[in-house]
């Protein structure tokens, strides 16, 4: 973790009217949908049970994944994500291991769409599978091609990568049914690094990196874009005039709107900037930080609401403060301010993965034992605030 607010503020100041065109978008029936929600709800902090235990991580970290709600089924009490580094999903707060092949170990179910079709991968020791299941199948079914699958739209279409030694780079691909449908092509001159999310149009996005060897540019990473046409060409997303920092899109809502995160800073000293883009041909945009951060990310976006979550750092000296901790879930809706979550403790961190329409977010928090703990925000507008 690095330090460092200028150059951040400076970007911020200077992209003021391209997140009010984000924010602007949502027309006025989905910008107060989050409102409406939390009407009807009971403001809670969940926190759901865990696999058994093998050991607890002496040093538990917002950055290393352990237990942690991924995704949330729209309008249902289904949840998704991973248990003690297990694929797990939950109905209600009950958990529930996946029923994976023999010799099945770590991994994570990444997605659930309305229907209840979770997909997710889990490694062995011939490698990794992706997989897709439903509740109350006897057994996960095989994904071809391995890899790992990372969103699932609500027509069952799953998007996700795999590496190919033969060809020594990272391929995307398209699922549906329990077959293959296609591979997702990158940009010309560019190589795939990783699939981030698909809308129920059939919008993908993830990133990359440039490939001299095939006439791309050297130094560059941003982020891409996949339309719903499947017949045209992916296309690389704006980054801004001048940039030359990696960009990273971690999720696309049914309007197209997108967000995600970037590096900024000189030098070594770079850290996470959270990034929105208001349709995928329109520039970046620079959320404002929460207040006191140093880096900030958007990991995920509701379907309709334009809700966006994720994670905010501190800078903090030893000794550590006793009445705050030093990373937060962070929670932005339309235009206003970046918003934090609260957590099972003072001191105890959160992270932020996912937000529904019904107004819930997904994610981890720490217990007052050090333990991560995989929790669900219900009526979250409700308990966001503005940090002091």
């Amino acid at each position: 973790m690095t330090s460092g607010t200028t150059r951040a503020r400076t970007a911020l100041a200077a992209t003021g009217g391209l997140l009010a065109a984000f924010a602007l978008a949502a027309p006025a029936a989905a910008a107060a949908a989050p409102a409406g929600a939390a009407a009807r709800c009971t403001p809670s902090l969940q926190v759901l049970e865990r696999l058994p235990v093998v050991s607890e991580d002496p040093h538990p970290s917002p950055w290393v994944r352990q237990s942690q709600v991924n995704a949330l089924a729209e309008g249902t009490g289904l949840a998704v994500g991973m248990s003690q580094q297990y694929p797990a999903y939950w109905t209600g707060t009950r958990v529930h291991r996946l029923p994976l092949p023999e010799g099945s170990g770590s991994g994570a179910v990444t997605d659930v769409n309305r229907h209840g079709l979770m997909v997710g991968y889990a490694n062995t020791p011939d490698g990794s599978i992706a997989f897709s299941y439903r509740p109350g199948d006897r057994s996960v079914t095989v994904l071809p091609g391995g890899g790992a699958p990372r969103s699932v739209n609500d027509r069952g279409v799953i998007v996700g990568q795999m590496w190919d030694p033969a060809r020594n780079r990272t391929i995307g691909m398209e699922w549906q049914g329990g077959r293959l449908l296609r591979e997702l092509i990158p940009p010309a001159g560019y190589r795939l690094h990783w699939l981030s999310g698909i809308n129920n149009a059939g919008e993908v996005v993830g990133y990359g990196t440039g490939d001299p060897a095939s006439g791309g540019p050297a130094g560059v990473s941003p982020a891409l874009y996949w339309p719903a046409d499947r017949g045209a060409p992916a296309s690389v997303l704006s980054s801004g005039v001048g940039a030359s920092e990696p960009f990273r899109a971690s999720g696309i809502d049914e309007r197209g709107r997108i967000v995600g995160y970037t590096w900024t800073g000189p030098g070594p000293q770079t850290f996470e900037t959270a990034v929105a883009w208001a349709a995928p041909g329109a520039p970046p945009s620079y959320p404002p930080a929460a207040t006191g951060a140093v880096t900030s990310t958007l990991d995920g976006i509701s379907p309709r609401t334009g809700v966006a979550v994720g994670l905010a750092s501190f800078p903090v000296d030893p000794p550590l403060p006793v009445d705050r901790p030093t990373a937060q879930a962070q929670y932005l809706a339309g235009g206003g301010p970046m918003r934090v979550l609260p957590g099972l403790t003072p001191t105890g961190y959160t992270v932020a993965f996912t937000a529904t329409d019904d107004d819930r977010v997904g994610g981890t928090a720490l217990d007052a034992q050090n333990r991560p703990q995989p929790v669900i925000w219900t009526c979250a507008s409700r308990q966001a605030y503005v940090r002091p």
